[in-house]
């Protein structure tokens, strides 16, 4: 029994040549068998169904025919997002009754000799899923704790609806500065999985009232929700090597509602309606959980349509934020040298003849160890601005004595950036420059850097000497 092996990696060609004496011949699919389902949540019949529907409902097929609808199942089947791997693998069917089934005038439209009976098998390696996760951070400026509970394909149609909740402090204040709850239902369309519709709700109680790089009338307790509801389309690249994703919905957003728990909260609502667009490409491969070669680039934009300060006033008007980062890798001598970029920048330009409002929340903010490194957690600039840009080259070396693969590496980096409010007089920056050990593994992530910062703003909070962050991922 010969067999055509139907395996794109994620968009490689075919390998036609067991079927290539006879490719003058139709196909007759007789049977499509799936292996490999995940037991205890299969997608249902009906996605089945719905993805197989080009060779169910036309089974005769040239072998051309068959490569590009194969295919095209393959891509849908990725896209749902439950499985690793897809393999389809055409087979001679050993048994040729199976094709009384198929009517003579069928076979007088190809004008050619009988098709080719033949057995379609799709191989899915699912995904491995952790459904239940929990997250501890520690810094010297900030620490979390967060847990996650996923419930993935419990309808069959490869919906995934998440759970999420961080609680975030100072280390040794003795309270909770931000308390975040979230909840996101993603779900693919029937008939083309690379469109999901995408629910995503979320809750937040903030307290301000010590963070410094505030103005003071912003120094509050905050509430917080949101509502977003909107689309997400991916594409499968083949020269590129990875599945750039496009998100676009509707977002609205409500602070500084009273607190249902408190009596004394203020009651001055704001609420903002906007469009928000996110693109993501990713195609950096990774040595461990290093990123060594590749580009990362994120794209987000938020045009808002209206917000409202209080029930009082009227329309404070609209504005477009706009943020992209890019980070690359390149790697050398066998990963024993990974050099890295870090670029970001953003702005928010008023679309009314007079400036709009913007909330203190929604404003640029720059510093601490994993935005600027050698300056306080978003202390660079005078309390956040309407548009920023930071900078950052590093190089990480294998430490001597360790093996090849260690999640251990050290990193020499200079980084800087500003953020300002308008455009400003004259040019300068906040840099700094020093070194990291780190340390990534799939329980435990640790920063510990050195930095010396090289300038010196009498707007900028510097924050030289040692800075540690560690996150461990309790289960």
């Amino acid at each position: 029994m010969t067999g055509l092996d139907l395996f794109l990696g994620h968009d490689q060609d075919f390998k036609t040549a067991p079927f290539h004496n006879s490719n003058l011949k139709p196909l007759f699919i007789t049977s499509v068998t799936v292996d490999g389902d995940n037991r205890s949540s299969p997608l249902s019949d009906a996605m089945f169904k719905s993805v197989l529907e080009p060779v169910l409902s036309q089974p005769l097929l040239t072998l051309e025919q068959s490569v590009a609808h194969f295919s095209d199942i393959k891509r849908k089947l990725v896209f749902t997002g439950l499985f690793k791997d897809v393999k389809v693998v055409l087979d001679k069917e050993a048994d040729a009754s199976r094709l009384d089934r198929l009517p003579e005038d069928a076979i007088r439209d190809y004008s050619l000799e009988s098709p080719i009976p033949t057995a379609a098998k799709i191989v899915l390696a699912p995904m491995e899923w952790n459904k239940v996760t929990a997250t501890s951070t520690t810094s010297d400026s900030i620490s979390a704790f967060g847990s996650r509970y996923s419930v993935i394909n419990a309808l069959g149609r490869a919906e995934i609806l998440t759970l999420q909740n961080q609680v975030r402090f100072v280390p040794f204040k003795g309270s909770v500065d931000e308390n975040t709850l979230e909840a996101k239902f993603m779900v693919p369309l029937q008939k083309n999985p690379s469109v999901k519709a995408v629910i995503d709700a979320n809750y937040a109680k903030i307290d301000l009232r010590d963070a410094k790089f505030l103005e003071s009338q912003d120094r509050t307790l905050q509430n917080q929700a949101s509502v977003n509801i909107g689309v997400q389309k991916a594409w499968l690249s083949g020269k590129f090597k990875c599945i750039p994703t496009f998100y676009n919905g509707l977002s609205i957003v409500a602070r500084n509602f009273k607190d249902p728990l408190s009596a004394t909260a203020a009651d001055s609502p704001y609420v903002k309606n906007s469009l928000v667009s996110q693109l993501l490409f990713d195609n950096r491969q990774f040595f461990g959980l290093f990123p060594s070669s590749g580009v990362k680039l994120a794209v987000n934009n938020e045009y808002v349509l209206s917000q409202k300060q209080d029930f009082n006033t009227g329309d404070e008007g609209s504005f477009n934020k706009f943020a992209l980062t890019l980070q690359a890798q390149r790697s050398f001598f066998k990963n024993k040298v990974i050099n890295s970029l870090d670029f970001a920048l953003g702005g928010i330009i008023s679309l009314g003849e007079t400036a709009s409002k913007v909330h203190h929340m929604d404003r640029f903010y720059l510093g601490g160890l994993s935005s600027l490194k050698g300056f306080n957690r978003n202390e660079v600039g005078t309390k956040g601005g309407d548009f920023f840009y930071k900078l950052q080259l590093a190089s990480s070396f294998k430490l001597p004595s360790t093996p090849a693969n260690s999640p251990l590496r050290l990193q020499f980096f200079l980084n800087g950036g500003d953020v300002t409010t308008g455009k400003p007089s004259t040019f300068s920056y906040a840099a700094s420059s020093g070194l990291s050990l780190l340390y990534k593994s799939s329980v435990a992530n640790m920063d510990l850097t050195y930095a010396l910062p090289i300038t010196n703003r009498v707007q900028d909070v510097a924050k030289p000497g040692f800075s540690f962050g560690v996150s461990l991922s309790l289960f």
